[in-house]
């Protein structure tokens, strides 16, 4: 049924196109662009050693200007008043750096200052060193070469087998190092010989 009523739909468009393509360029000698003047009553007929393009001198100036126009996309729409409106415009000057522009939303490790994080555990062995620190409210985290750390914009830049380097922009590089299980007794000792 449906192939019946292609074919049906293909026959009546065939017939309905008639077979010659329509044209809405006049053909050549009923008043054309081949037969400049030599079809229309009370204009003389080019000579024979004249060419088309000398008969109109004004054509020769627009020559240049309406090739581009030919060339130019159809897209492409001329603003005639763009200049006019530049003038209105307001100007905004943004001092924002496209750095901080770029970064996401913070991360947990990005609340607190980098001197307020605990160094507990260096693991520098493997292929990329890691590092255990704990915040204020010991909570811990892992962080590595490249994690953001700090509320100043802070970037773990190096670990070693006892340090980690913390580079913040416009400040001192942080160092957090590993204290000895001794430094951690006597500060214990000495807090319990005050009472």
């Amino acid at each position: 049924m449906r192939t019946v009523f292609t074919i049906l739909l293909a026959l009546a468009f065939l017939a309905g196109c008639g077979g010659k393509p329509a044209s809405n360029m006049p053909p050549p000698g009923v008043g054309g662009a081949a037969s400049v003047g030599g079809g229309i009553p009370g204009v003389p007929a080019p000579a024979a050693g004249v060419e088309s393009s000398d008969a109109n001198p004004r054509f020769t100036i627009l020559k240049p200007y309406f090739k581009d126009f030919l060339r130019r996309p159809l897209d492409s729409k001329v603003n005639i008043f763009r200049t006019n409106l530049d003038r209105f415009t307001p100007t905004v000057e943004i001092d924002a750096d496209p750095e901080q522009a770029e970064i996401g939303p913070k991360t947990p490790l990005e609340y607190y200052d980098t001197a307020s994080y605990r160094l507990v555990l260096i693991m520098s062995g493997t292929a990329q060193a890691k590092a255990l620190v704990i915040d204020p409210r010991d909570k811990a985290y892992i962080v590595q070469v490249g994690t953001l750390i700090g509320n100043r914009n802070g970037k773990v830049t190096s670990i070693s087998a006892t340090a980690v380097t913390i580079d913040e922009p416009g400040y001192p590089p942080v160092v957090k190092t590993l204290e000895s299980p001794l430094e951690d007794m006597e500060r214990e000792l000495s807090a319990v010989q005050e009472f």
